[in-house]
């Protein structure tokens, strides 16, 4: 009896590891906070041509826009290739080489920015708009990994962007 009572933990810790799997993180809430933006007093419309003249200023490609739905999607390619990485991954080949150990250097070199904004009223004369970033970074070996970027720079640079060409607008 001991026995199944010691599988049935084990299940339920496994039961619930899966169904944490692909679950919303524990900060979701933080980081829509600091990925979102309040404009008040400006239409949605303006809003979403403002941001769409950002995006286009800061090198991105509008590949998707539904502005009756408050959606705007691009995406901007890059080199990803760091010296400093190329470099320490070459001297461990070499040095693991002296040891008699085979090893293939990866590094980044390339990778895909890309941008999903979303825009909905919130309350009379008020407009939240979302944005979030994500890049796709590929290696010398032809693996991607996809890198989901929260740190709140990224959205709060973007919307002083968007505020500062309201502003110069009249907005």
């Amino acid at each position: 009896m001991l026995g199944l009572g010691a599988c049935q933990s084990d299940q339920d810790w496994a039961n619930q590891i899966a169904m944490n799997v692909g679950g919303p993180r524990a900060d979701l809430q933080q980081i829509r906070e600091a990925q979102s933006a309040r404009f008040q007093n400006v239409p949605e419309r303006r809003i979403l041509e403002e941001i769409t003249q950002v995006l286009q200023d800061l090198g991105f490609t509008v590949e998707e826009s539904a502005p009756r739905l408050g959606v705007l999607a691009g995406s901007k390619d890059r080199d990803a290739t760091e010296v400093g990485q190329v470099a320490a991954q070459v001297a461990l080949t070499i040095g693991l080489a002296v040891l008699g150990v085979r090893y293939t250097p990866i590094w980044d070199t390339d990778q895909v920015i890309r941008v999903t904004l979303t825009s909905r009223p919130s309350q009379p004369n008020e407009v939240v708009a979302r944005v979030s970033f994500e890049r796709i970074v590929t290696t010398n070996q032809g693996t991607s990994r996809v890198e989901v970027l929260t740190t709140e720079e990224f959205s709060s640079g973007f919307f002083e962007r968007v505020r500062q060409g309201l502003a110069r607008a009249g907005a």
